[in-house]
């Protein structure tokens, strides 16, 4: 990938010139700057991305085939990273999404039902992850998916308005989730957090039934679309009838939750 080969050809540059430099006479010991500039070079990278986003290279992509799978279920378990994650795979696709060295992509067909699993590591380091910085993730619209995200502190963007997510299970360290939920059918979404901050919206037309257990969250809810019902406890009127409807339930630590 660009960024890595910019990364570690600017390190074999530098230790090349350290080298020359030592058989000059000029330094005595090349390997007592080893440790101070690698570091020097990671951390000057991890800032550098920040600022830094290139349009991913072509041709880093991978995709998982659907096959004869009358639903899927998909878990992805990611270090620190921006994730986006939409709708919209290919026809046939059950995955389709950037690729990187540092990740692991498994599927297996159990019966109908195709097991998607993504683990990655950071991408903060330079090694790791995809060129641009952000792993980009399109899951199908065909058939109906149930989806469990594991992170650390991470950067969510998730649009599930389009696709049929019974479930939806989020368990995420200091992160800013940003989640569109489901518009048609029902879902349920399950949200275990730390000091994490999640703005949820749900679709015109859902009706959603949103709950708060423990921690110190602090709670912002459309109150004219889902009127509180009890502490904690915020209902559209006619959630118990609606065809399309949301049920939220949220435990989370010293974080701050918003639906609208």
């Amino acid at each position: 990938m660009r960024r890595d080969n910019l990364f570690w050809g600017g390190v074999l540059i530098l230790f090349g010139v350290l080298y020359l430099l030592q058989v000059q006479h000029v330094i005595t010991n090349v390997f007592i700057y080893f440790w101070p500039l690698i570091l020097i070079l990671i951390g000057s990278w991890m800032v550098a991305n920040v600022f830094w986003r290139p349009t991913p290279a072509v041709g880093e992509t991978f995709s998982i085939a659907l096959r004869e799978a009358k639903s899927v279920s998909y878990r992805f378990n990611h270090g620190a990273a921006q994730i986006q994650i939409r709708g919209g795979a290919s026809a046939g696709k059950a995955l389709e999404g950037a690729s990187a060295v540092g990740m692991n992509v498994h599927s297996d067909l159990v019966g109908d039902r195709l097991e998607v699993r993504v683990e990655t590591g950071p991408s903060m380091i330079p090694f790791i992850g995809p060129s641009g910085g952000l792993w980009q993730y399109q899951i199908t619209n065909e058939v109906p998916i149930n989806l469990n995200i594991e992170a650390g502190a991470s950067t969510f963007d998730v649009d599930l308005a389009d696709v049929s997510a019974s479930r939806i299970v989020l368990k995420v360290g200091a992160s800013t989730v940003n989640l569109t939920l489901p518009a048609h059918g029902v879902s349920h979404l399950d949200i275990d957090g730390g000091a994490a901050s999640f703005n949820l919206r749900v679709p015109d037309g859902t009706a959603a039934r949103i709950s708060s257990v423990d921690g110190f969250t602090a709670m912002t809810v459309d109150t004219e679309r889902f009127p509180r019902l009890d502490s904690g406890l915020y209902q559209s009127p006619n959630f118990d009838s609606a065809p399309d409807r949301t049920e939220i339930d949220i435990r989370a630590g010293m974080g701050s939750v918003n639906v609208k």
